[in-house]
């Protein structure tokens, strides 16, 4: 054992992506206070920086730094450390890095579990680099070495098992950039959700094609083109975009309802709504970003609808008043109580779990512009059950006939909707089941992706069914086939 100073030691890019602030890292701290480090962090000398990399012992060198930031001193093999030093056991200069990179997976693994997203990089990163030293290296084969080497379960590691979980983590790692990814409950989820996403943009981008080749085919030559004459857009789009950027490059005095299901502001991307599904809202939630969109999306409404049209809104109890305050300052006449969509008669959030009510209602507010108002006058108390777990593909997905309801008491057959909101299309398809224009938009590209298969189905036509055929008594001998 050597004793360093702090500025010695360097740490490259490292597998554990927390910081320590945990209750279990405070434990560290004060057990290294009482009893003294037991274990130095390991470390390798490298020549051509002429300083010593870091190998393993990530979280005993923050504890360190945090024990040196307090003045405090240590002990280490009975001698007392100031702050400033570190005690380090000090490797060959031969280790690869591939080799510091297993070592510290195997420590990390071994002593405390690291949250799945650093496990996932950690193992992708081993077997890049594996495969970059050599072109014919397996996923199989990384699974045995790590078996072998006891990094993952000890003696008892499958190797087949092992190699599933490479396979699954190289598809990962590469996806960890999109929230609803990396905010998965587990490596399982996130490992199904990315294969989910990629065939959903994989279809997506099929339908943009062959739609974008449907326009052109209007104007082959170009020649309407050169003369201005844009073929028009398809009368129901949905676009995958900011709506803070793309709302103001729209014509005034266009649509005849904006109807949107906004954030709520209540925090809905936090761990308590994401333990409950694995359709998480992967948006920000918070108040102030909440009340500034909504501020937005009030005026822009008001100047893209027409003289006379409604708007609908989706909120929360605790944002109801402000925003009828907001958009009558926008200009809307605000209808003065909310209206009440009630999507279950048993299952709801529990704020306070057995110690009170379950929720099974949300509030929409209804506001009109010129006197437009309703064409019927429905019921305040909106009966439809949510969209059921088994067919949800997006956290705050809307039933669409809700939505095709609240379009038909508002709208006439030919009118144009808007949707800043869209998620996963329900407006958009509920527009067109009831011969509404509509445009949606949303910056989710998974979930557009989805409202645009969806409503590519919507607009295929119906299966032929095949004839009866008497079913056969005995299978057919194909033996000689």
């Amino acid at each position: 054992m050597r004793r360093l100073s702090r500025p010695q030691i360097r740490l490259e890019a490292r597998q554990r992506s927390g910081e320590l602030s945990s209750y279990r890292d405070l434990e560290l701290k004060n057990s290294i206070l009482s009893k003294g480090l037991l274990h130095p962090p390991v470390v390798q000398f490298d020549g051509a920086k002429g300083d010593y990399v870091l190998v393993a012992g990530g979280r005993r060198l923050a504890a360190i730094d945090w024990i040196a930031e307090d003045q405090g001193y240590f002990l280490c093999d009975g001698e007392t450390v100031l702050p400033g030093e570190v005690p380090a056991l000090i490797i060959s200069e031969d280790l690869s890095a591939l080799t510091r990179m297993e070592a510290e997976f195997e420590e990390n693994y071994i002593r405390l579990d690291p949250p799945w997203q650093d496990r996932v990089r950690a193992l992708a990163a081993i077997h890049s680099a594996r495969v970059a030293a050599n072109p014919l290296h397996t996923a199989a084969d990384t699974g045995r070495e790590i078996a072998a080497s006891g990094g993952i379960a000890g003696s008892t590691a499958v190797p087949n098992t092992i190699s599933k979980q490479v396979i699954a983590a190289t598809l990962v790692a590469e996806h960890l950039h999109d929230p609803a990814i990396r905010n998965a409950r587990n490596a399982n989820e996130a490992h199904q959700l990315t294969i989910d996403r990629i065939e959903r943009a994989f279809l997506a981008e099929n339908i943009r094609r062959r739609e974008a080749t449907a326009r052109l085919s209007q104007s082959p030559d170009g020649t309407r083109e050169r003369a201005g004459e844009i073929p028009p857009d398809p009368p129901h789009r949905i676009i995958c975009g900011d709506a803070t950027l793309l709302l103001p490059t729209l014509p005034d005095n266009v649509y005849d309802l904006v109807l949107a299901d906004p954030p709520y502001a209540i925090g809905a991307g936090s761990a308590g709504f994401r333990s409950r599904t694995i359709h998480h809202h992967n948006y920000t939630d918070d108040p102030a970003a909440t009340k500034q969109f909504l501020q937005f999306l009030l005026g822009e409404s008001f100047r893209l609808t027409k003289t006379r049209a409604n708007l609908f809104l989706f909120t929360d109890i605790d944002l109801f008043e402000w925003l009828k305050l907001s958009a009558s300052a926008a200009g809307w006449s605000v209808f003065r109580t909310p209206i009440i969509w009630r999507k279950s008669e048993s299952e709801g959030l529990a704020p306070w779990g057995r110690q009170g009510f379950r929720r099974t209602f949300e509030m929409i507010l209804f506001a009109t512009k010129g006197g437009k108002g309703l064409l019927t006058s429905p019921l305040d108390i909106l009966d439809f059950s949510r969209v059921s777990r088994a067919v949800r593909d997006y956290g705050a997905q809307k039933p669409v006939e809700l939505m095709k309801l609240l379009i038909e008491v508002s709208t006439l057959p030919g009118d144009s909707v808007l949707d800043p909101c869209c998620g996963s299309g329900a407006t958009v398809l509920a527009a067109k089941s009831c011969l509404r224009k509509a445009l949606g938009i949303d910056l989710d590209k998974a979930a557009t992706d989805a409202a645009l298969i969806k409503l590519n189905e919507l607009e295929m036509p119906a299966p032929i069914e095949a004839p009866e055929v008497e079913p056969m008594e005995t299978m057919p001998d194909v033996s000689a086939l």
